[in-house]
Parts: C-alpha cells; structure tokens; sequence
C-alpha cells in the first residue's frame, strides 16, 4: 500500500475509538503495535466477557459508543461470537471485525450472521490491517471524518484543518497569498473559480486584468516544480484532484 493511502486511512481511523480483545498476551502486545499506529483511543480486554462489560461501560457513560470492535473468537469466560451476539442485542450496526486463527467454514458461516465486517486470519501484517480497515472506511461511508484532506495530482495533499500543502509527506511552505489560494479552492472541491473570485478573496478588490492572479499561479508552479492549478481559458482556474 502506498504512502498516500496509508496516511488518509490513517486520518480517518485516528478518529475512531476502539474496543479491542485477545487472550493470547504475546498476540495482543503485537496486534497493539499495529493498531497504535491507526487508532488513538483503543479500550483492551482478554475476554469476552470484559469486552461486554467494556461495551455496556462506555454505552452507559460516555454519549458515544466504540465506533469499532475488533476481537478475536475463541477467548475464556464467553468466546467471540457469543460476546457479539449479546452485543448486538444493544447495538445492531457497530462495525465489527474478526482477528482470528481458525479458517472453519462454521466459524465463517457464524460471524457472518452475527453480522460482522472484516475476518482477518492470523497470523496477520500491517498491510492486512490497512486493506481490511480501508474496505470498513467505504462499506461504513466514514469518509466524512477526512472531509478536510484533499489529495491532489502528484503526490499533493491538503489538509484544511491545518492550513498546509504536503508532498510525499513533507510540508510545502507557503505565502500568505498562495496559502488563501488554497483555502479558496478547499471550500468547493471542484468547482471552478473566476479571476474576480481568486482576486477578491486573495487581494481584496479586482483589476481590470488577471495579471495578478497569473503572476501568482506561475510563481506557485516553479515553487511546486508541477502546475497544480489548470488554467481554464477565459474563466479562471480549477484546483487539480487526483483521480480515483
């Protein structure tokens, strides 16, 4: 999985809190290094029955509940699907994802009427992990978590929250001027915008030519090295989306 991909799964999941469970001790300490890269509120337990009680907890106390539980099947005091199963007597939608080292058809057959989203065999790598938790992100419709990234052509991406350009990771810097651009174009995704809108909010009033706002555009194409904006003729510019 690319860089790319990794940092805006990443963007989102940071965001979600997670009930995790596993009663193998070495698994679990491993399995965490992983998830610790992905989430930043992770409750832990080592069976079944602690993870009820983690859920039924955070339900009573807190006015959201996990966004997400990712256990394994066979575990002490009540294994897996039987934890799930009381679970969604409570909560019908929780996503909810399978880390397990049994491959039966039976166990296949039981988490998929227990309604769960992911079944990831052990042992597992942290590419597993990222396929699995990006497929959640598009079945879930969680991409409203990561509404201000915008990932651009060539390696570009926007982050609105913080008002910087990346590229492979690394932080653009950038004018006053060419920082509004982009907040400009941040607000619509791909709506074009005219001379006179880039003139207004960038400088405040509108000249009887564009001059300003291509000096601008060129000045940001050889700091860039790549033209991120395209010019359309007679109308303005569009801000350059990477394509899906």
């Amino acid at each position: 999985m690319d860089q790319n991909r990794l940092k805006n799964i990443i963007n989102i999941t940071k965001k979600l809190s997670v009930l995790y469970l596993e009663d193998n001790v070495d698994v679990r300490n491993q399995t965490l290094k992983m998830l610790n890269l992905f989430f930043e509120d992770i409750e832990v337990g080592t069976n079944g029955n602690e993870g009820l009680t983690l859920f039924k907890e955070r339900n009573k106390y807190e006015s959201t509940s996990f966004d997400l539980i990712i256990t394994d099947i066979e575990m002490p005091e009540i294994d897996g699907i039987s934890m799930i199963n009381k679970i969604r007597e409570f909560d019908k939608k929780i996503p909810i994802l399978i880390f397990s080292a049994h491959s039966r058809t039976d166990y296949f057959l039981k988490t998929i009427d227990a309604g769960i989203v992911g079944y990831i065999l052990k042992p597992y790598n942290i590419e597993q992990i990222s396929n699995s938790l990006e497929k959640l992100i598009e079945k879930e419709d969680l991409s409203y978590l990561n509404e201000h990234i915008l990932v651009l052509e060539d390696g570009f991406i926007w982050n609105s929250e913080k008002n910087t350009l990346y590229k492979n990771e690394e932080i653009v810097k950038l004018t006053k001027s060419e920082l509004k651009l982009f907040r400009l174009f941040s607000n619509t995704k791909t709506a074009l915008k005219s001379y006179d809108d880039i003139e207004i909010y960038i400088f405040g009033d509108i000249t009887s030519n564009t001059k300003r706002v291509r000096n601008l555009m060129s000045r940001l194409k050889t700091k860039l090295d790549f033209d991120l904006f395209e010019s359309i003729y007679g109308h303005g510019y569009k801000l350059k989306h990477k394509k899906d």
